[in-house]
């Protein structure tokens, strides 16, 4: 896209767009929502465990990786949907396909997050910080709790009709 800018301008001009994909993303897509608020988690609970670096680098690149399949998967979703009107057996390899590509990486990142995050004496230290400090474990709580309603916040029909704003 030709904005008129060069050189460092439009350079800059590309990271904003960017921003406004996984911006747009987050809005419409519930799954987005949900893996950003894993993330979110992980790595505040990361802070209890005595990670290598090659293990922290193992769990920001999972996140990274689900997190761009699922810009991935959005973005063909939307061309798909936008190139075929109709039921297309095609379109629906393509959309089942991108799908499935998100549910592999998010897979692994889960058996990653247990080989490196199951450790009894980590969850003990977990539970010993929360009840040292009870207001922090009431706003983890709570935290969670408002996580999970803005995942589920919006019904599957006011998804689509933020889908059809960006179209």
């Amino acid at each position: 896209m030709n904005t008129g800018k060069t050189g460092i301008g439009r350079f800059f001009k590309g990271f904003v767009y960017a921003f406004e994909g996984v911006v747009s993303c987050i809005k419409t897509e519930r799954n987005m929502r949900f893996h950003i608020g894993v993330a979110v988690l992980v790595i505040l609970l990361m802070r209890f465990y005595g990670l290598s670096a090659a293990e922290t680098a193992a769990v920001y690149i999972c996140i990274g990786l689900v997190i761009s399949l699922e810009l991935v998967n959005t973005a063909v979703e939307a061309a798909v949907d936008m190139a075929c009107k109709d039921k297309n057996p095609l379109a629906k390899k393509a959309k089942d396909c991108a799908a499935g590509a998100v549910l592999i990486a998010a897979v692994a990142s889960v058996a990653v997050g247990i080989r490196i995050f199951w450790d009894y004496y980590a969850f003990m230290a977990i539970a010993s910080y929360f009840a040292r400090n009870i207001w922090l474990g009431i706003a983890l709580a709570a935290g969670v709790i408002l996580w999970l309603v803005w995942v589920f916040k919006t019904p599957a029909d006011k998804d689509k009709k933020d889908k059809e704003k960006y179209i």
